[in-house]
């Protein structure tokens, strides 16, 4: 195509709008990324990446403020338990056993101890039986056990033969009995009907610290 003055002046006019679109392309795209720019965006250009800030250790008055629960916390209580069944002449080896009914039914765990002692000389498991009918290792009436059963080993049965459950069923019987009160003699008393009974076991009781 052969070049003229008008070829040469519709040739630099398009040039010159092509210029124009390019450069008004470029301007926007710029104002619009940063338009959608968080605000810190602008104060941070240029700098270097910060490194994550490291968890601050735990203050001495934060790790005080944690409950700590030593290892002993249930042992003591048994040792103590033990050491007094010991001086008193008794079998140290249901301790356990008597401070659980005792956190279960409010009844002392020395009451327990002496009334096991005096029933059956702290026997375990037995099917021993008084010439009264009464049975197991804390000497229940048949009766009386089903009224006031508790699954002392978690077992699902109710034995009036099984230690736990014999111990577990006498505790809750002291209690109702007045027991979990204070009322020691009166629920004595009701546990078997005999002053003399009441003043053996209530003797073995105090020498265990009741």
């Amino acid at each position: 195509m052969p070049f003229n003055l008008k070829t040469t002046i519709l040739a630099s006019t398009a040039l010159a709008g092509l210029l124009n679109l390019v450069q008004f392309t470029s301007s926007y795209n710029q104002h619009a990324q940063a338009s959608f720019a968080p605000n810190w965006a602008e104060a941070t250009a240029g700098r270097p990446t910060p490194r994550p800030i490291a968890p601050r250790a735990a203050t001495a008055a934060t790790v005080a403020a944690v409950p700590l629960t030593a290892p002993d916390t249930v042992a003591a209580p048994v040792a103590a338990a033990q050491a007094k069944l010991s001086a008193a002449g008794l079998k140290p080896a249901f301790a356990a056993n008597y401070l659980a009914v005792q956190a279960q039914t409010g009844t002392p765990w020395q009451l327990l101890a002496a009334v096991h002692r005096i029933e059956t000389g702290q026997s375990g498991d037995t099917t021993r039986s008084s010439y009264a009918g009464a049975t197991g290792p804390m000497q229940f009436m048949p009766a009386t056990f089903n009224h006031y059963a508790l699954d002392g080993d978690g077992n699902g049965t109710k034995d009036i033969h099984d230690l736990d459950d014999a111990l577990l069923t006498a505790g809750r019987y002291l209690a109702a009995g007045g027991a979990a009160r204070g009322n020691y003699q009166t629920a004595l008393f009701n546990y078997n009907h005999s002053n003399t009974y009441v003043a053996n076991v209530l003797a073995i009781a105090h020498r265990l610290g009741l």
